[in-house]
């Protein structure tokens, strides 16, 4: 199953490992905002692809309340159920910490088949935390993108023989990948390719909602301080309070902004970008496979495992603006970006965890969990 733009690019190297192989056969589930047109329909994506598509599960309607979230979370478990019930997997693969990743979860476990989880054990703030051990303790095999996740997926009662740090699956994407260059990018996505480049992606948190719009508007007024850049901005997620966060974006003429990117163009804008700022997962995690520097502001990636790249503030326009100064002009730490080495895998991840799919022995023992000391 996958949900967003957000997980599709982080498990697309796995589906075309398994598409290779002649023991797997792919069923592919497609949910969440992948089926929105206001965030994109990036289900064209999919198919673009080359993925066969078998079945399509609509969840969000239009409400992105808290209350919203959990009828959508209920929609999606309850067209799930239906799905598996046409499909009859044998394994059921899902990836990182949504509500669709729960949703997903729940009717999956309830049905008797063996979940894979792609991402689990890491550690971040907002309800996506919640949500990431919910689902480990509903999965059977476990594919963490570093040794400290399998640690505490470990610590948690999981049956060591069942969790394999693998890394993250995106990067096979981007070691094998060939990128635009500024030049093609700035014609397709309309910015100046003469000016500084930054990328901006900034989702609300869920835990702290209604506060979104403002905390976004702390960041505009910081880049505003700042014209001799070029911004491309990206809609913020589906999640609670996502939509006033948009519609406090569409206010900035001078924002270039897009409902979804395409994951090469997405990548390759990070290949040419000067920093990205907000609360993105991508700057944790891909940035940096670049040498990126990012600016990450708020509670959202509280206690992610880190390189060198990132520079952490509060919602606060001072520290922001400080630490667009540091990324312009701070000689000495642009230096050290070119050491820098992401610790969330190595390109080979797929393979890995396609490899160990392919040979698990499924048996009523893999069901049947038990929490090991």
């Amino acid at each position: 199953m996958t949900g967003t733009r957000a997980d599709y690019p982080r498990v697309k190297s796995v589906l075309q490992e398994i598409c290779r192989r002649k023991n797997l056969e792919l069923k592919l589930i497609v949910t969440g905002m992948h089926l929105v047109k206001e965030f994109g329909y990036t289900i064209k994506e999919i198919e673009k692809d080359g993925f066969r598509i078998h079945e399509k599960v609509p969840m969000y309607q239009n409400d992105d309340t808290p209350y919203g979230m959990a009828k959508a979370a209920a929609r999606c478990s309850d067209g799930i159920a239906d799905a598996v019930k046409r499909l009859r997997p044998d394994i059921f693969l899902l990836t990182v910490d949504r509500i669709e990743t729960l949703a997903t979860a729940m009717s999956v476990a309830l049905m008797n088949i063996p979940i894979a989880h792609i991402q689990g054990g890491e550690v971040t703030g907002t309800i996506d935390e919640s949500i990431r051990h919910a689902v480990t303790k509903m999965s059977h095999i476990h594919f963490t993108a570093t040794k400290e996740a399998a640690e505490r997926i470990i610590k948690m009662g999981e049956d060591p023989k069942n969790v394999h740090a693998v890394g993250c699956p995106y990067i096979d994407i981007i070691k094998s990948l060939e990128f635009k260059s500024k030049k093609e990018l700035s014609v397709i996505y309309g910015f100046n390719a003469a000016k500084p480049l930054v990328l901006f992606t900034q989702h609300p948190v869920t835990t702290e909602y209604g506060m979104g719009a403002r905390q976004m508007m702390i960041t505009i007024n910081a880049l505003r301080k700042f014209p001799e850049l070029e911004v491309v901005a990206l809609y913020s997620n589906a999640d609670a309070g996502g939509r006033y966060v948009i519609k406090t974006m569409k206010e900035m003429a001078n924002f270039h902004i897009f409902p979804n990117i395409t994951d090469k163009d997405y990548l390759s804008l990070m290949k040419r970008a000067e920093f990205m700022i907000g609360n993105s997962s991508a700057g944790i995690r891909e940035a940096p496979s670049f040498h990126l520097l990012v600016i990450n502001i708020g509670s959202r990636q509280n206690g992610r495992l880190r390189a060198g790249n990132v520079i952490d503030v509060p919602h606060s326009e001072n520290e922001i603006v400080k630490a667009i100064k540091k990324s312009l002009y701070d000689k000495k730490f642009r230096k050290k970006l070119a050491a820098v080495q992401n610790p969330y895998g190595d390109g080979k991840s797929a393979k890995r965890i396609v490899d160990i799919l392919e040979n698990i022995k499924l048996s009523p023992e893999l069901i049947q969990k038990r929490i090991t000391y």
